[in-house]
């Protein structure tokens, strides 16, 4: 908390900003005059002026149903571990007249806990509910969105709020910060009525907010364990490629040897349009539909030396498609079957149980299609939840709804553009959600949210699922009308356990990425070991 904030150091007095704010309104201040707290007032009630803030509001603004449902997916990592924290505050302040407020980065309420009767007369007065949004921009100096913009605790207390709605009210608030950056989350917010104004309320947020971030602190160096083991596991699956992967901010956690991170990190301006990853991939939280960050394989600027030692023992009867090898016959004849539709552009589709090497397939068709100089975007479509849809398949315009990346954002259908988009788990998708695939696959037209400019489509569909159609088709929960779009090109992919001589190929593949990953020269796998193995 900075000692020298003038909301914090000095003390309330409504009659002495009651006569400020006279002076403010006929224009007549004397800068020179004034404290640092009277001098920090006048600036803000004058840059709410300047943006066109009505003083007279009395109401908040509240986003529709479908805004706040957006908002509380984007937020959700936010609000899993605010709410239990909260939760224990709110049993400690039984009795105390006030409501504490969670809210997102961009001021919109989150969750309410506390004081029925203030909570009741908050919605009615102020219209202080979940789903509100309490930036400055919108309803003038409060705790939440001053607080936001001036990124640090604030206590607005009765008439130092802009809007005379607020009058009634003291709100004592603290940012929410991200521990590895400088960028706020959320903030809490202790309100309670102007008469039971407690010094003490500011205390209260600023260590909730410190236990918050602390929890996210935990949090997000998993997910940072996570995208790093990622990073692990594709590099051995793309040992001549390079790796290259980002956090949820678009920022790079760890890239391959030869790689440049600056041409690739998505939070930097200078990255141009024109540079397209081979494969885009999105990686998520194991166990759980929430994305932490998304992993790219990109071609090297510098080659990696590898000795002739390197080279992975000769199996006579294998035969390779791209990193994809097998020396089962029937595989085989399924991928001489495959080559016959790289170079076309139809929909392919891929059933077999996970780990068959569905996605290894995918990606061998798109190196041999057409569009192979084009991006590679692979999706999951079993850990997009159907509030999110939408916005990650088509994308959104900038300012399409509150929350929203300020600079719009692109769908996966135009990451893909001009490329391959691989649908991951496709049987996975509610029914309703099938539905809007299916009128792109139809129109081959869509739009982002918040624009009436239709979006042409070009991009090839390869999908995958561990599902048997015919059986989620007669139990409806699978359109049979998507199902003949997904699957003009349709193949089997056996299982390892069908496959068994395909066990020592994969072992010796194995062995030699991972020397090649950790700079080792390969040894011979002794008889006996493989026979274990196998």
């Amino acid at each position: 908390m900075t000692l020298m904030n003038p909301y914090v150091m000095y003390p309330k007095d409504r009659r002495k900003i009651h006569k400020l704010r006279d002076k403010f309104e006929i224009g007549y201040v004397d800068v020179e005059q004034l404290n640092p707290y009277e001098k920090t007032l006048i600036s803000d009630w004058m840059r709410c002026k300047d943006i066109g803030v009505d003083p007279d509001m009395r109401k908040g603004i509240i986003l529709s149903a479908d805004e706040f449902t957006i908002s509380l997916a984007h937020s959700r990592s936010l609000i899993d571990k605010s709410e239990p924290i909260l939760r224990k505050v709110s049993n400690l302040l039984a009795g105390v007249p006030g409501i504490l407020l969670l809210t997102d980065n961009n001021g919109i309420i989150l969750s309410i806990i506390g004081d029925p009767s203030v909570r009741l007369r908050a919605a009615e007065d102020s219209g202080l509910v979940e789903g509100a949004c309490w930036r400055e921009s919108f309803v003038g100096t409060n705790g939440i969105g001053t607080a936001i913009t001036q990124k640090e605790s604030v206590h607005v207390f009765s008439n130092e709020h802009f809007c005379k709605g607020w009058h009634q009210w003291s709100c004592a608030a603290t940012p929410i910060m991200n521990p590895f950056t400088d960028e706020i989350l959320g903030v809490i917010d202790f309100t309670t009525f102007d008469k039971d104004y407690r010094e003490d309320a500011l205390g209260l947020t600023y260590s909730i907010s410190g236990h918050i971030k602390a929890e996210l602190s935990l949090q997000l160096e998993l997910e940072r364990m996570q995208l790093i083991h990622s990073y692990s596991d594709y590099s051995s699956r793309y040992p001549s490629d390079g790796i290259v992967v980002l956090d949820q901010m678009g920022r790079v956690v760890r890239s391959s040897p030869g790689i440049d991170p600056s041409e690739w990190d998505l939070s930097l301006k200078s990255r141009t349009e024109k540079e397209n990853p081979k494969k885009l991939q999105m990686v998520y939280l194991p166990g759980t539909e929430r994305e932490i960050g998304s992993l790219l394989v990109v071609q090297r600027k510098t080659s990696i030396a590898v000795s002739p030692s390197a080279e992975p023992v000769q199996i006579h009867s294998a035969a390779t498609f791209g990193e994809f090898i097998t020396a089962n016959e029937n595989l085989k004849r399924i991928m001489q079957r495959v080559n016959k539709v790289t170079t076309s552009d139809i929909n392919v589709l891929l059933i077999g149980e996970t780990g068959t090497g569905k996605e290894i397939i995918a990606n061998y068709i798109h190196t041999h299609s057409k569009r192979s100089s084009g991006p590679f975007v692979a999706v999951n479509c079993g850990a997009i939840s159907k509030e999110l849809f939408e916005s990650k398949f088509f994308g959104y315009e900038r300012g399409a709804f509150t929350g929203a990346d300020p600079r719009g954002r692109k769908g996966v259908f135009e990451c893909a553009g001009g490329g391959t988009l691989f649908l991951d788990e496709v049987g996975e998708m509610p029914l309703d959600i099938q539905a809007a695939l299916l009128r792109v696959l139809e129109t081959g037209r869509f739009n982002r949210i918040g624009s009436e400019k239709e979006i042409a489509t070009n991009c090839r569909i390869v999908a995958a699922t561990n599902r048997s159609f015919s059986d989620e088709i007669e139990r409806g929960t699978f359109r049979a009308d998507l199902y003949y779009r997904l699957g003009v090109a349709e193949f089997d992919i056996p299982p390892l356990r069908e496959r068994p001589e395909d066990i020592p190929v994969l072992i010796q593949r194995t062995m030699v990425s991972l020397c090649l990953k950790h700079d080792m020269t390969p040894v011979p796998i002794a008889p006996e070991a493989m026979e274990l193995l196998s």
